[in-house]
């Protein structure tokens, strides 16, 4: 993969790419640290008031383990997409890192709620 020299060098892209490696290995750790499968085979995994009877949707473990999964594969994905769009527009690839560090903050509100249902 041939990086862009002023991708790296921009300071707003640099620091966007520390945000979001940061809020990362957060929401990754809270997942991993904070969830105990042992507790109860099955976990809140939704919750959909328009539903008749319980609106409160259960699942299995690996539906939570697999939000760090995705915290992971979307953080990774941005930094390669946006790092292949700086060389044609850099408003874009900052766009982008900045979109997906508010996705990851909202994948980690929405994963300790779920944890804290359990």
């Amino acid at each position: 993969m041939n990086i862009p020299k002023k991708f790296l060098h921009d300071r707003l892209v640099l620091a966007l790419v520390t945000l979001m490696s940061l809020l990362t290995v957060i929401g990754v750790s809270l997942v991993l640290i904070r969830f105990d499968a042992s507790r109860n085979p099955t976990t809140t995994v939704a919750y959909r008031p328009n539903i008749t009877g319980s609106q409160y949707q259960s699942g299995k473990p690996i539906d939570i383990y697999v939000l760090a999964l995705f915290m992971l594969l979307t953080a990774v994905l941005a930094v390669i997409l946006s790092n292949r769009i700086y060389g044609v527009r850099r408003y874009l690839a900052v766009f982008m890192l900045s979109a997906e560090a508010f996705l990851l903050l909202v994948a980690i509100i929405v994963s300790n709620s779920l944890i804290s249902l359990q």
